[in-house]
């Protein structure tokens, strides 16, 4: 070997700085991946105004308007839904490891119904009392859950792909040492 380098002696494997260095590639990676499933800042306040666009669109009296702004809202809405799916925001394929799984199915879906149920519960209370707007008023109130809710969820997205020091995914992933016995279940 030529340049001062020594050579290893047989069996020793990577130095310690190779090690960091691929753990921090591996790390940075998975960041990209975590950063490709989870729906971007943006969006949250993007769909809030949309929502809120509906509404008012809802509450308008004039029929042409009302005929443009519920379209222009609804387009709006469905495009941003598609703008976070990850296969076309990123163009990258997710593999299905990478994603958080039922947990993150419940957490949406529970979200879902919160914003659902501000909103409609909002409204028709509005609606009821004869209260003027109630439709804006009722998507606004769903807007303000969704802007708060949703980064919630992303952060619990993040917690669930990113298994922690005791968490049972990492204990799944980790190997034995040599002198750890682990039951047979």
């Amino acid at each position: 070997m030529g340049g001062g380098q020594q050579p290893r002696p047989a069996g020793t494997g990577t130095t310690r700085a190779e090690a960091a260095a691929g753990l921090a590639e591996i790390q940075r990676r998975r960041e990209q991946v975590i950063k490709a499933v989870l729906v971007p800042a943006w969006y949250w306040p993007a769909m809030a105004a949309a929502m809120i666009a509906y509404g008012a669109g809802r509450d308008i009296r004039e029929l042409a308007v009302k005929a443009t702004v519920i379209p222009l809202a609804v387009l709006a809405l469905a495009a941003l839904t598609g703008a976070v799916i990850p296969e076309l925001r990123r163009r990258v394929k997710v593999h299905t490891a990478a994603q958080p799984g039922a947990r993150a199915v419940v957490a949406v879906a529970g979200m879902t119904v919160l914003v659902n149920a501000a909103a409609i519960s909002t409204a028709a209370s509005l609606a009821a009392a004869r209260a003027p707007y109630p439709a804006t008023t009722g998507c606004a109130a769903g807007a303000a859950a969704l802007v708060i809710a949703g980064p919630l969820l992303n952060q619990y997205g993040r917690r669930l792909m990113r298994p922690g020091p005791g968490s049972r995914r990492a204990a799944r992933r980790r190997p034995a040492a040599p002198h750890e016995h682990r039951p047979v279940r």
